[in-house]
């Protein structure tokens, strides 16, 4: 009696508290320090992403927002390749790292230069808006991997990109020319 009762006993699961449920919870989250630096970084960028995108283009108020976004992007890339809880070594996470760094660096080069033309504002108007989009689509994959029951971790991931990128793209076809033309004068007549 006493061991079918000991047996019993080790199968049920005990009652944490709400402070052990939190700790846990951010222990699966965030895992350690870095993990933390990376998502708040990632909380910065998807608001100063989103208010890039929604604010007026070439104002003051636009660069410098603009400037926190590609700081808290920079953070956030890096912070990327010291998280290897999901594969044990580098892995797709880490490819699309090296992409927004890609996208991130093009998008700022013409904004460096001393004299800008029209191009200058397309092309960096163009390259901004897809670091945006990325991050929201990583954010996306991201926030939907962590919903338990959602069905595999590579399918949420695959849908969750191809929702986000495709309709932006989708978006960006459609707009292109016209937000480019008036991003592009609004730059070149402050």
């Amino acid at each position: 009696v006493f061991l079918r009762a000991t047996l019993a006993m080790s199968h049920k699961s005990p009652k944490l508290s709400i402070k052990t449920q939190s700790i846990s919870f951010m222990n699966n989250l965030v895992g350690d320090n870095i993990g933390l630096t990376h998502l708040i970084a990632g909380i910065f960028a998807v608001v100063f992403g989103g208010l890039i995108l929604a604010l007026k283009k070439g104002t003051k108020t636009h660069r410098q927002i603009g400037y926190l976004y590609v700081v808290s992007m920079i953070i956030l890339i890096v912070s990327s390749f010291g998280i290897f809880r999901l594969f044990g070594k580098f892995g797709l996470f880490h490819f699309f790292s090296i992409v927004a760094t890609t996208s991130l660096l093009l998008g700022m080069r013409p904004m460096l230069k001393k004299q800008r033309t029209a191009q200058d504002y397309k092309t960096h108007f163009t390259r901004m808006y897809f670091s945006v989009i990325g991050l929201y689509a990583a954010f996306a994959a991201e926030s939907f991997v962590r919903i338990p029951k959602l069905g595999s971790f590579w399918a949420i991931v695959a849908w969750s990109f191809v929702l986000v990128v495709v309709t932006s793209i989708v978006v960006f076809i459609r707009k292109q020319k016209e937000w480019t033309n008036k991003f592009a004068n609004e730059a070149l007549t402050r």
